[in-house]
């Protein structure tokens, strides 16, 4: 396909927001011995600095993927004349190590225009061949807000023998079909669109491809169904979950005298934490074949297939069966579409079937407690591989408060000129806990300090001392954390009265991870001797569709007491925006100034 612009010139208010124009083509050709090769054909003309980004060039590959070719030029529309030629060499190699990954063979050459001149011109040309069609590429016709879409071409080739499904989202056209010997090519084509903004993923126009055959280093099944392509999962796992004996001995010491299977499980999960770490590894089909069993105990090491693989060898040897399973993880990850049978996964956990509950284990983790996966995983679709191949269940959804709840208790000592020193216990449970214990783990401590600054919320703070408290042995986590601060300007003093408005901490959308929240929050000021309440807001209790919030207030002692409940159970179906008036509304409340006369 040769590309040609369309005479165009922009107009002052075009040039605002329209950055660049593009000529977009992508064939996919796949062959009978299950090799995927892409052709891509980019022309991008930049009108300004910010249409820089839509002409870089990045190319991924790995074991599997080659670059077989690249060519392209970069020209100036005005003159027609050619810049620069640009070859293979021209592109920047470098490892797409990902974080906690050291073994991973994933690479990305690119090249990044920088210039100052403008209209420019971009035009490339690639073709990589992929040994194995697992995955195949995803046509998204429109790739870049603010960027002219003049034509985008997609077509696929295939063997009829090999199969093939698609599923278009967003965009109405029927492809054109065309038969030939043992072959089928549909294409598709878009031209003049334009996208203001980045559309939500719900809303972005793209089709998705699946084989019904495929095959990857030997290793071939029916990708058609769930258990088609659970099978293919069964013989990548095949014969990794043998233990070693010195293994097997260890197994029967931890559960030695331990009658109930819960036990057994959650001191084997125990031992897991313990003594191995997670790596990820992404080399080759170890990119999507576990290590075995054996691999792990030695290495004392594993990616998330490896230790739920030795998970699944430890309780196999403890008498307890378990699944292999497959999963979209991430706290923002989309869906599985269960009407759409391909490898949507990017993660694996464990399934644990027992006579009267189900137990998930999450293998990566050293801080959840056995039976609880955290927002990571909950309530997804995800693929259990089991002797007949792999059915689609659903993790859990922890759709109750008693899964994400939050008490604070806070003692302010009053001090000259406005100032306070605070000592507060921060209990979070389940959901809650999540931040405190994953960035406590994971971060440095200057790192960990930056955050709980953030989530405390007082403006002029110093922390002087705090400890945290992790408790797994639980159904949940639990963290406790206890700081000793100081506060700058916590109340304001006048020669006839003191003002204070109470610190409760702010309830954010980021808090209802699973679209409940219990959170309950007292305050104690001492230091009123001789202080008298002149104006404070009356005691609330208030009930709504969406929420539950009460406060109440007692001055005794010298010792003003505050206390504040909130109770927060959206649907699924909630919007964002509903959920936002909502927390404007509890931090209205929550803002209720108090007056005591001196």
């Amino acid at each position: 396909m040769q590309f040609q612009f369309p005479a165009y010139s922009q107009t002052k208010i075009e040039r605002s927001f329209i950055y660049s124009q593009a000529e977009l083509s992508q064939v996919v050709e796949l062959t009978s011995n299950f090799e995927v090769i892409l052709t891509v054909k980019k022309k991008i003309r930049v009108f300004n600095q910010d249409g820089l980004d839509h002409a870089y060039i990045g190319i991924f590959h790995d074991e599997f993927t080659s670059i077989e070719k690249f060519r392209g030029e970069i020209t100036d529309p005005k003159t027609g004349k050619r810049i620069d030629r640009l070859k293979k060499k021209d592109l920047t190699d470098v490892s797409r190590i990902s974080n906690m990954s050291i073994y991973e063979d994933s690479r990305i050459s690119y090249y990044e225009l920088k210039t100052g001149r403008f209209p420019i011109e971009v035009e490339w040309e690639y073709t990589t061949k992929t040994d194995g069609n697992v995955g195949l590429p995803i046509w998204r016709p429109a790739p870049n807000d603010h960027q002219r879409v003049s034509s985008s071409y997609f077509k696929i080739i295939y063997p009829n023998h090999l199969g093939l499904r698609y599923k278009a989202e967003n965009i109405g056209e029927s492809p054109k079909i065309t038969h030939k010997v043992g072959i089928t090519q549909l294409e598709w084509e878009l031209k003049d669109h334009f996208v203001l903004e980045e559309p939500d993923e719900e809303d972005e126009i793209m089709i998705k491809f699946a084989p019904n055959h495929f095959s990857m280093e030997g290793y071939s099944s029916n990708m058609e169904t769930w258990k088609g392509f659970g099978q293919w999962i069964q013989k990548l796992n095949k014969g990794k979950s043998v233990l070693p004996e010195k293994a097997k001995t260890k197994v029967a010491e931890l559960i030695a005298g331990r009658e109930k299977e819960v036990e057994k499980i959650r001191v084997l999960y125990q031992y897991l934490q313990d003594n191995y770490r997670y790596v990820s590894i992404q080399l080759g089909i170890g990119g999507l074949m576990p290590m075995s069993a054996t691999e792990v105990f030695a290495m004392k090491y594993g990616d998330c297939k490896g230790l739920s693989m030795f998970m699944k060898a430890l309780l196999q040897e403890a008498g307890i069966p378990s699944n292999y399973t497959l999963v979209k993880a991430g706290e923002d990850a989309g869906e599985v579409e269960a009407d759409f049978s391909s490898n949507q996964f990017n993660h694996v956990i464990l399934q644990v079937p027992l006579e009267k509950d189900t137990v998930w284990l999450e293998c990566t983790s050293k801080t959840l407690p056995a039976g609880f996966l955290g927002d990571f995983t909950m309530g997804r679709n995800v693929l259990v591989i089991n002797e007949e191949g792999g059915a689609l269940q659903s993790t859990p959804k922890y759709n109750s408060t008693e899964f994400n709840q939050i008490t604070i208790n806070s003692q302010f000592s009053l001090l000259e000129n406005g100032n306070a020193k605070v000592l507060q216990t921060k209990t979070m449970t389940g959901l809650a806990a999540q931040p405190y214990v994953n960035r406590y783990f994971w971060q440095d401590r200057e790192d960990f300090e930056k955050f709980i600054y953030h989530d405390l919320g007082y403006s002029g703070a110093h922390i002087e001392k705090y400890d945290l408290k992790i408790d797994k042995m639980k159904n949940v986590p639990i963290a406790e954390f206890e700081h000793e601060t100081f506060l700058q300007q916590f109340y304001q003093s006048t020669r006839k009265r003191i003002i204070i408005t109470p610190k409760f901490h702010k309830v954010n959308s980021r808090d209802i991870r699973n679209h409940f929240l219990h959170w309950e929050e007292k305050l104690n000021i001492l230091n009123l001797e001789g202080m008298e309440i002149e104006s404070a807001a009356p005691d609330l209790s208030l009930s709504e569709e969406l929420f539950e919030y009460e406060r109440v207030l007692l001055f005794e002692a010298s010792e003003l007491k505050i206390g504040r409940t909130v109770n927060l159970h959206f649907s699924e179906e909630t919007e964002e925006e509903d959920i936002d008036q909502v927390l404007k509304k509890i931090e209205k409340l929550d803002s209720q100034p108090i007056f005591l006369k001196k």
